[in-house]
């Protein structure tokens, strides 16, 4: 079998093998109650990340905390590096490259790697850390939840938080330690 053959062949049973056990991690949520409350919580969780930082911004400027700047550059620096990374990546999202079908609804084109839902969550959660240790803690809750909603809904793969996650605890570390 030439090398070519060989790999794809390779990538083909890889995708067969990751479709088997998605399937075996989101049957649970196949029903379409199951498929409602995943969907919901997966929004609700990222608008909730989204509130908390909007009023933890405005909260800060009232205040006229110097920790400002601080709280709004490190996250918006983290998310233009996602960002930038996810086109440079281009990885196919799971619902493209192997055969499932996502409980969460989506139609985006590549983009998977790093996932920015799981990168702003988790650098958000550190900006609280930061400033609020206990609704930090109580956010870190919340990015294990978002990770489980972008696996289990099929629009990530684990691989993608994973790198979502060290990237933005890395800028959180570098924004806010040093």
């Amino acid at each position: 079998m030439p090398h070519e053959s060989k790999v794809l062949h390779i990538e083909y049973h890889e995708r067969m093998d990751y479709s088997q056990r998605y399937e075996r991690i989101s049957r649970p949520f196949r029903t379409a109650r199951g498929e409602r409350t995943l969907s919901m919580l997966d929004k609700a969780l990222v608008y909730a990340f989204a509130a908390a930082f909007v009023i933890l911004l405005i909260t800060l400027a009232a205040l006229g905390d110097g920790r400002l700047l601080r709280a709004f550059v490190v996250p918006a620096a983290t998310f233009a590096l996602v960002t930038v990374l996810r086109i440079a990546v281009n990885r196919p999202r799971p619902y493209e490259a192997c055969e499932i079908a996502p409980l969460i609804k989506k139609d985006t084109r590549g983009k998977s790697m790093p996932s920015r839902h799981m990168a702003s969550s988790v650098v958000i959660a550190c900006t609280f850390l930061w400033i609020s240790p206990a609704i930090g803690a109580v956010l870190l809750v919340g990015c294990a939840c978002i990770a489980f909603t972008r696996i289990v809904g099929g629009v990530h793969y684990p691989s993608d938080i994973a790198a979502a996650t060290t990237i933005a605890l890395v800028c959180a570390c570098i924004g806010f330690l040093l």
